[in-house]
């Protein structure tokens, strides 16, 4: 019996020896050839490139307005400092230096949210990510600090267990004021013990045991932040490819790419990105269905900054609403003794009477202007002092700073309600969109904020839905542009007069924005992870222009980025 190959009449293959033939009229393109980018893309990128290498620009211009105090002799070199004299920078004065800086920011935020959004359609690929991720990076390490003296307050604690003997967290730098570091150190900060956990402090100890000179200690610190940086992106990018692969793109960017992350947290060496790395591994770990291994990372997390608490309260929440009744107490029994047995461990040198809870709530008693809670404080100051005058002053902050920290609570415990009483909370991305409302619940209604702190919700800016998404990519945004100056000695004496008696103007609106959209989902009973058909400000951006078709002689159009045809599609 004879067995005829059978082919599609319509379609011929090409010989290499008569050329194209039939169907295929033109050269073939194999799928590894590379896809031009998008023109936004292009745009995006050159946009991306601009903004970061002028801020890099200024940042090496002497008396840089992003400059904090820094130590004798210590100044930008190199090819940056060369453009920024052949442009002739340092021959302009402070307000002009600031006027310049204040370009460079907007720059900066604009290619931010302009590469985003093409990372978000995936119209650039990985590689254009990670390559500019690496180049901001080793950009940013060229530089002086920039930006804080936390690192100064970092240094400082280490110094008193290694050169003095003492318990950071009882002695502060006060108490040793004959130290290279008093000068350098935030005047505001030298009386506080220290408020970070006893991971980061042994962090410090070892870093200045290891390293004698105030130069070599910031660079250590700000390596340190630069390695859980990329340490961070990796774990996210990683997980995403694997669970959402949509989204991958984007996981990664908002945290390489994102201002914030290179100039803020790496430049001034800023131990948030470590509470940002831990929490990216307990997410991992959540999802390969380790929840011991979770809390573990959540609990070094909380080693670190106290702030890891909150997603490790809500995993043992979701940990506890999953286990059937009789054996509750006993996996929360040993859930607790590891991540209570791993704090004790590291905090046990240090343990005391005289600040039993190590710094936990130093901070409760610190407040700054850029945090919407700012609101309330001067209500309650304006009402106190308006009834009983100047004596009632301080009575009415604390209990301003209280009723914040109540409404924290009271956000949490909403959030961990809708964990305990609805299954479909606990699926692992559910989680991690709580998480990531329960963070910013805390950031927005503390009475500091910081622009580091926008770090620790990055890695779970991927599970979001639009508010909260959008609402921590526009903190991003407004704290990259209004941190602008460093040292407020530096400002102009009008300038330095302006105060914000309610708070950062764009986290304060942001704030009712996404407080609205959290108690109208739990009222509803709508998923923390899914996305609502309302329309939403922000959604015709976030669409942007029309996908770039590519003809690659299929039936199916190519889009540039290497993104489906479907995936592309215009979100309503």
């Amino acid at each position: 019996m004879e067995i005829r190959l059978r082919r599609s009449p319509a379609v011929e293959a090409p010989s290499s020896a008569n050329g194209p033939r039939g169907r295929f009229d033109g050269t073939m393109r194999r799928s590894s050839d590379p896809v031009p980018l998008a023109p936004s893309a292009l745009r995006a990128i050159v946009a991306s490139i601009a903004g970061m290498l002028a801020v890099a620009i200024v940042s090496a211009t002497p008396r840089s307005p992003y400059y904090p105090v820094l130590p004798d002799g210590v100044q930008a070199s190199g090819p940056l400092r060369w453009i920024a004299d052949e442009v002739g920078l340092q021959h302009l004065g402070d307000v002009g230096l600031m006027a310049v800086g204040l370009i460079a920011v907007v720059a900066a935020a604009i290619g931010f949210i302009l590469i985003l959004r093409e990372a978000w359609h995936r119209r650039i690929t990985m590689r254009w990510v990670w390559g500019l991720t690496i180049a901001f990076h080793l950009l940013v390490l060229t530089l002086p600090l920039l930006f804080s003296r936390d690192v100064y307050s970092y240094a400082y604690y280490g110094r008193i267990w290694n050169s003095y003997g003492a318990n950071p967290y009882v002695l502060t730098p006060k108490d040793f004021p004959y130290n290279a570091l008093w000068t350098l150190t935030w005047p505001g900060w030298r009386g506080t013990p220290s408020v970070y956990g006893p991971l980061f402090t042994w962090v410090s100890v070892l870093t200045t045991g290891f390293v004698k000179s105030v130069g070599s200690q910031i660079i250590g610190f700000r390596l340190l932040a630069a390695a859980a940086s990329v340490g961070t992106m990796v774990v996210v990018g990683r997980l995403v490819r694997r669970v959402r692969p949509e989204r991958a793109v984007f996981a990664v960017a908002v945290i390489g790419l994102n201002p914030i992350t290179i100039y803020q947290v790496v430049g001034g060496g800023h131990n948030d990105m470590l509470v940002a790395f831990f929490v990216a591994a307990a997410v991992s770990m959540l999802f390969s269905k380790r929840e011991l291994a979770a809390a573990v990372c959540l609990a070094l997390g909380m080693s670190v900054k106290a702030s890891a608490v909150v997603p490790l309260i809500l995993l043992m929440v979701a940990i506890a609403a999953s286990t059937e009744p009789e054996r509750r107490l006993r996996l929360l029994a040993k859930f607790a003794a590891v991540v209570g047995g791993i704090w004790l461990l590291l905090a046990a040198p240090f343990l005391q009477w005289a600040n039993p809870t190590l710094g936990m709530f130093e901070l409760s008693g610190h407040d700054s202007g850029k945090a919407p809670g700012r609101l309330i404080v001067t209500g309650f100051s304006w009402v106190a002092t308006s009834i009983g005058g100047q004596r009632l002053k301080t009575p009415a902050e604390v209990g301003a700073h209280l009723v914040l920290f109540g409404l924290a609570i009271v956000g949490v415990w909403m959030i961990g309600r809708r964990i305990w009483t609805d299954p479909s909370a606990r699926r692992p991305t559910a989680q991690i969109a709580a998480w990531g409302w329960a963070l910013l619940t805390v950031i927005l209604l503390a009475p500091m904020l910081g622009s580091w702190y926008l770090v620790w919700v990055l890695p779970l800016a991927w599970a979001l839905p639009r508010v909260a998404r959008r609402t921590l990519i526009l903190l991003c945004v407004g704290f990259t542009v209004t941190e602008l100056v460093t040292e407020t000695a530096n400002l102009p004496a009008f300038v330095q007069s302006v105060r914000f008696p309610v708070g950062h103007p764009v986290a304060v609106a942001v704030c009712f924005w996404i407080a609205s959209d959290l108690i109208r989902r739990l009222r509803r009973h709508t998923p923390l992870d899914a996305e609502t058909p309302e329309p939403r400000f922000g959604d015709a951006f976030e669409a942007g222009p029309l996908p770039h078709v590519i003809d690659d002689g299929t039936d199916e159009p190519a889009v540039a980025g290497g993104l489906a045809p479907l995936g592309l599609a215009r979100r309503r």
